[in-house]
């Protein structure tokens, strides 16, 4: 176990030639040549303190926040939104007009408003879509070209330029990790970078001494989660399957479940031939899925967030040596955006007859094989609640030997896919 942790540590912030032979994040820890550890390490507060002091007066007498972007961008800022409640604190990942129109309907003075676009790339389609409408709504509301006032962008720095190039000059651009680094990938962007630190601030009213204690109460127990999260790798590296099931602190809320399902799934999904791969949080006992615990008892709920997403994410660094699969690359995404990128590039739409949802199960019926196990329903458009739970609990009638998993498109296109296109045991 210890090994395990020195080789993990020793891998932060080097090449793949600087590694040494038999370090096994030679194999497992970069996406290409690109460095995709720097996740590991806390980084001093001091970096930190600076960071927000540098960019705190851009948010002055700012009362309503929008955040924009996709995957792990995204999903790590919402169950933290959740957490505190935040009425004027919004997440914007769907291209639906609905969802669009559901937050302007919630804030009175676009003069109080700022939005907060991220991508690390700076080109990521739907993020720039999404702020591009938003850039007009605001030009049109403000009456005036000052809508710069009211756009940040956390971005790598390496991307700085393509953001300019888009349309984007005159706004603020800040660097998505302290050190000015390029070497965290979206899905480990929270909670050790600015995408998740910055809305916590803003949460907190600015508080840098509240902002510090719970940092400081994460540093103090990194040890323990790190050993926690090297036991549990052990006891289940031998397991045939990776169905886990990830027990989410109750504090945090359903919101949290996008954030975990996409890391293991992203992650782990079609990585290894053989290995199937399923998550599905909160399900503590059960025949086929392992539970995965982190057990300290945290009072504050903020650093429970954070101390469960390290917890998760060490758990997946450990568990890719233990099976030998590189955990953060998504070659399988990356073939999903260059089929998008076709479908968009072709002029005609074939046109697809609607069903209701007793013609889905009949469909589906035809095509289901015996060995999958699990059914993913995607839904392309912004649903409620309750529209989701009546189109689980109808399919989970008709198919009751079948677990049925019901996503919004915008967040299985970043968490299920990569680990859907290799399982045969999901319809």
């Amino acid at each position: 176990m210890e090994q395990l942790s020195k080789y993990l540590l020793s891998a932060i912030g080097k090449t793949r030639e600087e590694l040494s032979f038999d370090n096994p994040y030679r194999d497992v820890g970069f996406d290409g040549a690109q460095k995709r550890l720097g996740w590991v390490s806390l980084q001093p507060f001091g970096e930190i303190r600076k960071r927000l002091q540098d960019i705190s007066l851009f948010f002055k007498d700012k009362e309503y926040f929008i955040f924009v972007g996709m995957g792990g961008s995204i999903n790590g800022i919402k169950p933290l939104l959740a957490l505190f409640e935040a009425k004027q604190y919004f997440t914007l990942d769907n291209l639906d007009p609905a969802a669009f129109l559901e937050i302007l309907e919630k804030i009175p003075d676009f003069n109080k408003a700022v939005v907060i676009s991220i991508s690390k790339s700076g080109t990521t389609k739907e993020t720039q879509l999404l702020s591009c409408a938003l850039r007009e709504l605001f030009s049109y509301k403000l009456n005036s070209d000052k809508w710069q006032e009211h756009f940040l962008w956390i971005s790598d720095p390496t991307s700085f330029n393509k953001l300019s190039e888009s349309g984007w000059e005159g706004t603020m651009y800040v660097p998505i990790q302290f050190d000015g680094e390029t070497d965290i990938g979206g899905r480990f962007s929270s909670p050790h970078t600015l995408i998740f630190i910055l809305p916590l601030f803003l949460l907190l009213g600015k508080d840098m001494d509240r902002i510090k204690k719970i940092y400081k109460s994460l540093e103090s127990i990194v040890t323990e989660i790190k050993e926690q999260a090297c036991n549990a790798c052990l006891g289940y590296k031998n397991l045939e399957n990776a169905y886990f099931s990830p027990c989410i602190d109750k504090r945090l809320g359903n919101s949290f479940s996008s954030w975990v399902v996409q890391l293991f799934q992203e992650s782990i999904g079609s990585k290894k031939s053989g290995l199937a791969v399923k998550t599905v949080t909160d399900i503590c006992k059960d025949e086929l899925f392992v539970p995965l615990i982190l057990k300290t008892d945290i009072e504050d709920s903020a650093v429970a967030l954070m101390a469960q997403m390290y917890f998760f994410q060490l758990f997946v660094a450990f568990y890719a040596v233990s099976k030998s699969f590189n955990f953060v690359n998504q070659e399988y995404v990356e073939k999903y955006k260059n089929e998008m990128r076709q479908l968009e590039s072709q002029t005609t739409r074939e046109e697809v007859p609607s069903i209701d949802l007793e013609g889905l199960a009949e469909e589906v019926s035809k095509c289901l094989k015996d060995e999958q196990k699990f059914i993913e329903i995607v839904l392309y458009f912004y649903p409620r609640q309750e529209t989701m739970r009546f189109v689980q609990e109808n399919l989970c009638r008709r198919f009751p030997d079948r677990r049925i998993l019901i996503f919004v498109g915008s967040d299985w296109n970043h968490q299920s896919y990569q680990a859907a296109f290799g399982s045969a045991d999901t319809f």
